[in-house]
């Protein structure tokens, strides 16, 4: 099956789509959600929006929409009630039920299309819910509720997570191709129409919550196969709608569940009776728990930087692949913080990528991850990358080489960090030196093979001594035990001489040439390279490594006494000479603060490691600043 939007092969002809979209008091998000569907459905498919009875303004753009069949309700009649309405005006084969809080990238329905053609014993199949940090929801895919389970889920939002088994089949790995389940979720499913009107549709005696899962049950029941269809994303807020409190969910998510259990337990009055009062038992239980559903499968799956619906639906539309995007790794440090300042100045969306999300300072509408979640979640392949820049180790890159050699990545430019000190520290006879110089030259290899076909440039910096930022370990250090111990300390001998760059230079420097390109050509370029420029192509997409230096070349001594003169006006003095200090630091080198400082600093201090800019500033511009502690 092809991706051509006007031609998807299901049941051996063309197929167009129904898509019925149920609203209620979904503010924004709604026509956010159809306008990008209108953008992607293929000619000759419908989009039916159900209101039920909104008090709010979310359907007003959408009631005189000439691409909308639009139903008015004069009552909120619960969403499956509302679904059936929508799928009766329905005249395609397949139907897809969407929630108007979910974010659907290009290629997910036809994904959907293409295994419900392929598979004739399906009745429906669902989407990969991911919620605006890409992980994936518990309704993407489903065990059939039982009293068991629900206890155990209840049990699980108290006890921690080691200790207490999963109930939720999200919390298994993610299959690398489509499966059979039992359930999936309503927030996305596709369903042949036919089977839809045999199975009598959504049982509309659930107002909100189960209906899907019954819907499943009844499917399977018929003698049709559920399906799960993990390359098929969706992004989805869950709970969009702002007038449905987390109370008011519970109460809908147990009256859903005691009627599901009634609906297909087992019959007689001492069944009955057992399931009444576990019932009754949950209800308490759920209600009074500290750290209950509501935190757990509510709260806690929001992103809780963004402020208000239009910043929401932008993250929606980064991850989806309608906005483009800048990506950020390694953004939990000094370069990263002063890499989102400068992106969110240009007006740039950035998705963070972080082993510590919750420690990224994340501007307004952008939008942090773990790099696990991207790969394990396929969310990388969706986004619309117009740049990479990474700021992380550059040897955990080749890692993730499967995925940053997709399509989506092959054609961005990329600024990868690395360091000088590959140059400065190979005639080092220390072993922890030759590590770091042999990981970062591995690191640096690792990225000419992975861009070694690309699209676009690639630029390696290598930047002398990084100063600046809340985490620095050098200057901050120096400034904090100045601070503390009102002890100021001459070392005349360190007159090695340095080029300290500020963070905030780094990122001016690279954002620029992120966003605008290299402003001439490398004298670099030879031979095939030139060749290729007759022909229209800019610049070499072969990686290139450059040097980047601060703006004035001080010695370490000098460094040392401008810091502490900004930690303090007073203090005592101290002077410390060559043999004290290398016997100092031999001791403090066993120390956990000290434990990076290598063996032979001392002798490093006393050595000049100077590096021209001018090739940097040949690819963008810029004047560096002087150091300022």
């Amino acid at each position: 099956m092809g991706e051509d939007r006007g031609a998807w092969v299901v049941s051996g002809r063309v197929s167009h789509l129904s898509v019925v979209v149920v609203n209620f008091n979904s503010g924004a998000f709604l026509e956010a959600t159809t306008t990008a569907l209108l953008a992607s459905l293929p000619p000759g498919s419908e989009l039916i929006v159900v209101d039920n009875d909104s008090s709010d303004s979310s359907a007003a753009p959408l009631r005189d929409h000439d691409g909308i069949i639009f139903v008015q309700l004069e009552r909120n009649v619960g969403f499956g009630a509302a679904a059936n309405i929508g799928a009766a005006r329905a005249r395609n084969e397949l139907i897809v039920f969407l929630n108007p809080d979910a974010f659907v990238p290009d290629g997910t329905l036809q994904r959907m299309a293409g295994y419900l053609a392929a598979h004739a014993e399906s009745a429906l199949c669902g989407a990969l819910l991911l919620d605006f940090q890409g992980r994936e929801q518990a309704g993407s895919r489903r065990y059939d509720p039982t009293l068991l389970r629900s206890w155990g889920k209840a049990v699980r939002s108290i006890v921690p997570t080691h200790i207490f088994p999963t109930f939720d089949r999200h919390d298994e790995p993610l299959p690398s191709m489509p499966v059979q389940v039992d359930a999936i979720s309503g927030a996305c499913m596709m369903v042949r129409r036919q089977v839809h009107q045999n199975i009598g549709g959504f049982d509309e005696g659930f107002f909100l919550h189960f209906e899907d899962l019954d819907y499943c049950r009844r499917a399977r029941d018929a003698g049709w196969d559920v399906g799960f269809v993990p390359d098929a994303p969706v992004f989805h807020y869950q709970g969009a709608s702002g007038l449905v409190t987390a109370d008011r969910l519970l109460q809908h998510k147990h009256a859903g569940l005691a009627r599901y259990l009634d609906k297909f337990g087992s019959e007689g009055k001492v069944s009955r009776a057992i399931r009444t009062l576990a019932l009754a038992a949950l209800k308490l239980a759920v209600g009074i728990a500290p750290w209950g559903f509501r935190l757990k499968n509510i709260r806690a799956r929001r992103p809780a930087t963004l402020v208000n619906d239009n910043e929401l639906i932008k993250v929606g539309q980064m991850l989806s692949g309608t906005l483009p995007v800048v990506m950020l790794f390694g953004a939990r440090s000094d370069l990263g913080d002063a890499f989102n300042a400068r992106l969110s100045a240009c007006g740039q969306n950035t998705v963070n990528v972080s082993r510590n999300p919750a420690g990224v300072r994340t501007p307004p509408g952008s939008i942090t991850v773990h790099p696990d979640m991207l790969v394990r979640n396929r969310v990388g392949a969706r986004l619309n990358v117009a740049g990479l820049v990474s700021v992380c180790p550059i040897w955990e890159l080749p890692g993730y080489a499967d995925f940053l050699t997709n399509p989506s990545f092959r054609k961005a430019p990329w600024v990868i960090l690395s360091s000088t000190s590959a140059v400065t520290k190979q005639e080092s006879a220390e072993r922890a030196s030759q590590a770091v110089v042999s990981k970062l030259c591995a690191g640096e290899d690792g990225v000419v093979r992975m861009r070694s076909d690309a699209a676009s440039w690639t630029t390696i910096v290598r930047p002398t001594l990084i100063y600046g930022g809340r985490r620095n370990r050098n200057i901050n250090k120096i400034r904090q035990i100045t601070t503390i111990l009102r002890i100021k300390i001459n070392i005349d001998f360190a007159r090695g001489s340095r080029q300290p760059i500020h963070c905030d230079d780094i990122a001016e420097w690279a954002t620029s040439l992120l966003l605008l390109g290299p402003v001439n050509q490398k004298e670099a370029i030879q031979d095939a390279d030139q060749q290729a420029r007759k022909h229209g192509t800019i610049i070499s997409t072969r990686p290139i490594r450059v040097d980047v230096a601060g703006g004035e070349a001080v010695s370490f001594a000098e460094m040392v006494n401008r810091t502490q003169a900004t930690a303090c006006a007073g203090g005592i003095r101290l002077y410390c000479r060559r043999g004290v200090a290398k016997l100092l630091f031999s001791l403090a080198h066993w120390l956990p603060w000290f434990r990076e400082v290598p063996g032979d600093f001392v002798s490093r201090l006393e050595q000049d490691f100077l590096f021209s800019s001018e090739e940097a500033i040949a690819l963008q511009s810029q004047v560096f600043r002087r150091f300022y502690p």
